[in-house]
């Protein structure tokens, strides 16, 4: 049977010395490159700081035609696409974005076809008691007929206007970008355009090949802004450029779904962001928008106060098929303020790390280098058996009391 002292023997580290620099420069270069990986993630990675992933924020769009392009003259020729030779027409933003003042989107008309709304039956256009709007007759239905398809102009070079806010969870964080400082990024990260707050820290070039990308907002500017344009090149392509639907298409017939991630982070304390737009292949967008005929209303209200007037094809309104850019904007990355309790939980995870050093030298000591067994012999030390230790102390004592009786009985003897 195994002794229980063997069984149950209890190990204790032991340190020694070991000189040899073969141990020793390994070790220190190991512990160096770990505490410089330790550093650079607590600091790089912000470990000191207690983030979170940003709350629901509102995000406001607005799109403007510049007063260059506002002012011009010259009208462009219509464009060929395929079969159709397709004119241009000159909206004002108003009638571009459809409908007005979404929340986290905004919809960009690039083309539209106008159709008119016509009685199926002939005779329901004298019928008086026809309602297009609430058709009680199954003569008074409708159809559609005479589509005429335009292409809205100057749509690359009209601005966009981004605002947004963002909030935390839990943290006490709230802010707006326009105090913050932002990039446009493309599909490979390249900058596009910065977006800089007035007051900003840092040196800001905004002259030479930098007066396109560096824009300091002023003012009278709540947001961001850059052109159509600039959010094409950034997502790669354009609107003439053919789709992958096998349609025979462009982006700017068919229209196009374009994602933009806004993605927070903390550069120190101070709270920055990244539009990083990205183009959903083979989405088609269009919407349709029924507007009133004011030739169908007028015509009705001249004829009952008895004005002659000769009613046109249409009878209630037209149908504006919209197809377009459908922008959306998702803010995602986190936002975080420092605390220290997180910056002692990561350096103590950390740390932790240190071990790994040890690891690989013990490894190269007991199992590599030819004097493994040397370094075995001073690192392992069996001791003796404390229970022969201690039955040896009681026999001694049995022997020294066993003597002790003696001398007593001689002396009293």
């Amino acid at each position: 049977m195994k002794d229980l002292d063997d069984l149950f023997s209890y190990n204790t580290p032991k340190i020694v010395r070991v000189r040899d620099r073969r141990l020793g420069i390994p070790y220190y270069t190991a512990m160096l490159c770990i505490f410089g990986y330790i550093i650079y993630t607590v600091i790089a990675q912000q470990r000191y700081l207690k983030t979170e992933e940003p709350g629901g924020g509102s995000i406001r769009t607005t799109l403007k035609i510049p007063d260059d392009v506002y002012n011009r003259t010259e009208d462009i020729q219509p464009k060929e696409m395929g079969k159709k030779v397709i004119p241009w027409i000159y909206w004002d933003p108003s009638q571009i974005v459809y409908p007005a003042g979404q929340d986290g989107c905004l919809f960009i008309t690039t083309r539209v076809t106008e159709t008119n709304i016509v009685y199926t039956n002939p005779d329901a256009i004298n019928d008086s008691e026809c309602n297009p709007y609430l058709p009680t007759k199954r003569k008074c239905r409708t159809t559609n007929s005479s589509k005429k398809h335009y292409f809205v102009a100057d749509i690359e070079e009209m601005t966009i206007m981004v605002e947004h806010t963002i909030r935390g969870n839990l943290l006490p964080i709230t802010e707006v970008n326009k105090n913050l400082y932002g990039e446009l990024l493309n599909s490979k990260d390249k900058v596009i355009k910065r977006f800089y707050p007035k007051n900003y820290a840092y040196d800001i070039v905004t002259t030479g090949n930098y007066k396109e990308v560096n824009y300091i907002r002023p003012d009278d500017v709540p947001g961001d802004v850059f052109t159509v344009k600039n959010l094409l090149d950034a997502a790669d392509f354009y609107l003439d450029k053919d789709t992958e639907n096998d349609s025979n298409e462009t982006y700017r017939y068919s229209g196009c779904v374009v994602v933009i991630i806004i993605e927070y982070n903390n550069r120190k304390e101070d709270i920055e962001y990244k539009y990083k737009p990205t183009l959903i292949k083979g989405a088609e967008m269009k919407i349709l928008e029924l507007v009133p005929d004011i030739n169908f209303v007028s015509s009705k209200i001249f004829d009952k106060v008895g004005a002659d007037n000769t009613i046109n094809d249409s009878v209630g309104w037209l149908e504006y098929n919209r197809h377009g850019i459908e922008i959306k904007f998702v803010q995602l990355g986190n936002i975080g303020k420092f605390d220290f309790m997180a910056l002692c939980m990561n350096l103590v995870a950390s740390i932790a790390m240190l071990s790994v050093a040890s690891t690989i030298v013990e490894s190269l000591m007991l199992y590599v280098l030819p004097e493994k067994g040397d370094y075995r012999k001073l690192k392992y030390l069996i001791s003796e058996d404390f229970s022969d230790i201690r039955d040896g102390r009681k026999r001694d004592k049995a022997e020294r009391g066993e003597v002790q009786e003696k001398t007593i009985k001689t002396e009293e003897v």
